[in-house]
């Protein structure tokens, strides 16, 4: 069994995980270690080695494409009751076909061997092994890295020598996260399925954060959302932190001032300050930008105090009048948990991946001060531009790496066009031909005005209100309490920010990307897979945003 001689990339598969721009750097660091132990390593203990060795991402345009006709052929041994539509939208349509007409049952002899083989071959394959394998090793992880800085003086080779050991320790945890990844999938799509066909008239999936208290985005998110609580109650506060510039504010806080609003301030920064602003080694963390954390409590000090209108145990209570207490209710509430206990895992994933990027971008800045110094680069932030092996190459003085400054600076400007461009959503790869085909430019021209548009449905409700279109993380501080927010996509950074709007537009993402996570758990209407939102709206725009029926309709 192989994949076919065509192969389709996919740029929305890629968008859970590489939704955006993606820098040369990060790309080149992170898809070595994500195809060894998240793909080739997998197949390999599932008896499919013959498809080891296929392509499984590529870097195209600054935006990341899957090999969706890899995951075809791996779905055809997936049994049939798992292959939901929900599993299925991973595939450009065109291959969803062949896969609707698969017929395997959990007990299929060739089921039931791959199971074995993966028992003997995999131990933890199991969910609730996993589960607890994965608990172990974000354990191991804050221990070994929760306190990373980069020694002052080190010699650059020693550098890279320490970037790539930190590849190699990013492996250890894909290995856990790879079938974790996998349960996050198919219990989230066979719970939402099941909803669909057995409660069509509750919104069983605002069930699935409700008593998850390990969320770590959500409860950091509680954490700033009592800081801004703390400012907007307190008059002297109040006029401290709103009233003077960031600047001032965290100088008088390192200076030990501000009480314990100060000291609860520090500890969030330096307990989660190795999270990123976005998903690419080109941009700071909170420890580095302090700032944007304060900057997150201040908006949301200035808004209103957040009233939740969640009822979950009217849910609840619905759920099992509907469903009663025999088979069917006790399935349906045993794969609730199941699915909670991967939706946490797979929201926690990136918060625990965030200490390996924080790792990774603090080493290219030291190695790129040095790469500077030597005229390898024309400034530090080019070195997100090189991959990881031409910053190897520049770092150990390796033959060549006087080319790189121009490699860099070029692939730079290349890089300011890409963000311009939408670029195509599936490219075909034929033997012979290169990959080619290219996007339209974003904002050079505009579609006609439509009215309504259709999306997909991620967070239940309606809502009007006005549009704040955010393209950047930097923008983020423009949003206001009661707007509707349309962005690519979100970050679990973003969620403090996320929580001030009304609504949420996404370019990208299906029901278990991060913004319709974030979009259930705040109670907010929410679509995803609105092709070129950014372009289409723009800021003040009136709008009706139907989170149930999947539209957005234009107002004004």
């Amino acid at each position: 069994m192989g994949v076919p001689a065509t192969i389709v990339w996919s740029r929305h598969a890629a968008d859970e995980l590489w939704s955006g721009v993606v820098t040369p750097l990060t790309f080149s660091a992170l898809v070595q270690p994500m195809e060894r132990h998240m793909v080739e390593q997998r197949l390999v203990n599932a008896g499919l080695g013959g498809l080891s060795g296929e392509p499984v991402f590529r870097l195209l345009e600054g935006h990341v494409y899957v090999n969706t006709s890899l995951i075809q052929q791996v779905m055809r041994e997936v049994p049939s009751l798992l292959l939901t539509e929900g599993v299925l939208g991973l595939l450009p349509e065109e291959l969803r076909g062949p896969l609707r007409a698969n017929r395997r049952s959990l007990v299929d002899p060739r089921t039931l061997a791959t199971a074995l083989r993966l028992t003997w071959r995999e131990r933890s394959w199991t969910p609730g092994a996993r589960a607890r394998l994965f608990d172990r090793e974000v354990q191991s992880i804050v221990a070994e890295l929760g306190d990373f800085r980069v020694p002052d003086g080190l010699e650059a080779s020693e550098i890279a020598t320490r970037f790539a050991l930190l590849q190699k320790r990013l492996g250890g945890y894909l290995d856990a996260v790879s079938w974790a990844m996998i349960y996050s999938y198919l219990s989230f799509h066979l719970f939402a399925h099941l909803s669909r066909s057995w409660a069509p008239s509750e919104n069983a999936l605002s069930l699935l954060g409700a008593g998850v208290s390990e969320i770590k985005t959500f409860r950091i998110h509680e954490m700033i959302a009592n800081l801004a609580a703390r400012v907007r109650e307190d008059p002297d506060l109040s006029q401290a932190v709103l009233s003077t510039p960031p600047e001032d504010v965290l100088a008088e806080i390192r200076a030990g001032g501000l009480g314990a609003f100060g000291e609860d301030f520090a500890s969030l920064c330096r307990i989660h300050g190795h999270r990123l602003l976005s998903r690419d080694l080109a941009y700071p963390s909170w420890r580095e930008r302090p700032a944007a954390v304060l900057e997150m409590i201040q908006s949301l000090a200035r808004g209103p105090a957040a009233v939740s209108e969640r009822n979950i145990r009217e849910v609840q209570a619905r759920l099992r009048e509907e469903l009663g207490e025999g088979l069917r209710g006790r399935s349906f509430q045993f794969l609730l948990r199941w699915c909670q206990e991967y939706y946490a895992i797979r929201e926690n994933m990136r918060y625990y991946a965030d200490y390996f990027l924080f790792g990774m971008r603090a080493l290219a800045l030291a190695g790129a001060v040095d790469l500077k110094r030597r005229g390898i680069l024309y400034c530090t932030e080019d070195v997100f531009y090189l991959d990881a092996g031409e910053m190897d190459l520049g770092l150990r003085g390796g033959a060549g790496c006087e080319d790189l400054r121009e490699t860099a600076a070029l692939r730079r400007r290349e890089y300011e066009q890409y963000r311009k461009r939408e670029p195509a959503e599936v490219r075909l790869e034929r033997p012979g031909e290169l990959l080619s085909g290219g996007g339209q430019s974003r904002g050079l021209e505009r579609k006609a005005p439509s009215r309504c548009f259709q999306a997909k449905s991620v967070g239940p409700g309606a809502v009007e209100g006005v549009l704040r279109v955010v393209r950047s993380a930097a923008e983020l501080d423009e949003v206001r309490s009661g707007e509707i927010v349309v962005a690519k996509a979100t970050d679990p950074a973003w969620t403090s920010y996320i929580s001030l709007a009304s609504g949420l537009i996404l370019e990208v993402g299906g029901l278990l990307s991060h913004g319709a996570i974030i979009a259930r758990e705040l109670g907010i209407p929410a679509v995803v897979d609105l092709s070129e939102a950014t372009n289409l709206f723009r800021t003040g725009e009136r709008v009706r945003l139907d989170g149930s029926a999947g539209t957005v309709e234009r107002l004004s």
